[in-house]
């Protein structure tokens, strides 16, 4: 049977003619009465009753309309679906950062875009910072925010806000003296970071590698709560930005200090897949991203 075959059974049993069933199948009435009897010759069994004028399904025939529903109701849900794919306002959305301390402005985020969106899901990727660009390629996730990027052929770069980094001390650290604190002033401090390798931490590859510097001991810690206790604790010194750690100023027993004369600035992008067939959730997202975040993260040099 085909799909025409089965729209037809669900059309006869509810109007119980085929007079009345051309007009919504837009066929003519003998074109439906050879639709009918192939089908009926295909299965070797009779579908319908001649009863006082109408026509009334057998139970072979009730048996095939059972069937017909389920497959057309799934058949119109998926056209549907696809629909609402196609004009943007329903789908999923997989997103990643290349700094996972970016996430505390994401809830947020959620919020306001779930209003324009509420058919859209968010699924959140922890993914290897160098592979995020070769992830947008490949179609394991839709968008990505990173600060270090290659202009790779085929990725969209949405320009977000622009940061700068500060060297975060316990109040009364000698640096808290200080304009600026320069590469030879972490030769002999223990520098805290939140990933490797070293060559994607912004204050090495800006400040210390081209110096030559190395800091006395390097120690990974991946969560931000835990760093900014170790830095009250007086056990070393991280470089972040500062709205990262904004929140944990409130309470005075920490500080900021420039590094260098002119600074560790980082520019962060979107990335998505170059697609003018972009969902119009995916467009508006990196939309909401700019008035959200920027407003919350952005460098006012």
């Amino acid at each position: 049977m085909e799909i025409r075959h089965l729209k037809l059974i669900r059309e006869v049993a509810e109007t119980k003619s085929l007079t009345k069933a051309k007009d919504a199948l837009f066929l003519s009435q003998s074109a439906l009465s050879h639709q009918l009897k192939e089908i009926e010759n295909q299965l070797g069994t009779q579908l319908f009753h001649r009863v006082n004028k109408q026509l009334i399904l057998t139970n072979a025939g009730k048996m095939v309309l059972e069937s017909a529903q389920k497959v057309l109701n799934e058949l119109e849900q998926t056209e549907l679906s696809i629909k609402r794919y196609v004009s943007g306002t329903s789908g999923t959305l997989r997103i990643a950062t290349q700094c996972y301390t970016c996430y505390h402005w994401l809830p947020a985020l959620m919020t306001d875009f779930k209003k324009e969106f509420p058919n859209v899901d968010i699924e959140i990727f922890h993914n290897n910072d160098a592979q995020m660009e070769d992830q947008i390629l490949d179609g394991t996730i839709d968008l990505a925010v990173i600060y270090e990027h290659s202009e790779r052929a085929k990725i969209a770069y949405h320009e977000l806000f622009r940061d700068e980094l500060f060297a975060l001390v316990p109040t009364g650290h000698p640096w808290t003296k200080k304009k600026y604190v320069e590469a030879k002033d972490f030769e002999d401090q223990n520098v805290i970071i939140h990933s490797l390798p070293l060559e994607s931490v912004s204050l090495f590859s800006q400040v210390l590698t081209p110096e030559g510097v190395k800091p006395r001991q390097v120690m990974q810690v991946q969560v931000t709560e835990a760093v900014v206790e170790l830095v009250k604790a007086g056990m070393g010194v991280n470089v972040m930005a500062k709205w990262i750690v904004e929140p944990y100023l409130k309470d005075n027993r920490l500080a900021l200090v420039p590094v260098t004369k002119r600074g560790i600035h980082r520019t962060w992008h979107a990335i998505t897949l170059e697609d003018e067939k972009s969902p119009q959730y995916l467009q508006n997202f990196v939309h909401h991203m700019r008035c959200n975040i920027a407003g919350l993260c952005c460098c006012p040099n």
